[in-house]
């Protein structure tokens, strides 16, 4: 199965968790989701997202009183 065909699968168990109300279920279902539309990024998209990140996080822990 490919990754796209994974993302499909995966987005409709979350979904049907959301239905049922089983949160906790479509919480890791839908972190399953992002795990692999992840991992069909580029790299270097992935690294820049990572540093843009924490350079906000700084910013903000630097802002604080």
């Amino acid at each position: 199965m490919n990754a796209q065909d994974r993302l499909v699968e995966i987005s409709a168990q979350a979904k049907r968790a959301e239905e049922q109300g089983e949160d906790g279920r479509a919480a890791a279902e839908w972190r399953r989701y992002r795990l692999i539309r992840d991992s069909t990024r580029d790299p270097e998209d992935l690294l820049t997202e990572g540093v843009t990140l924490s350079a906000m996080a700084l910013e903000m822990i630097a802002a604080r009183p």
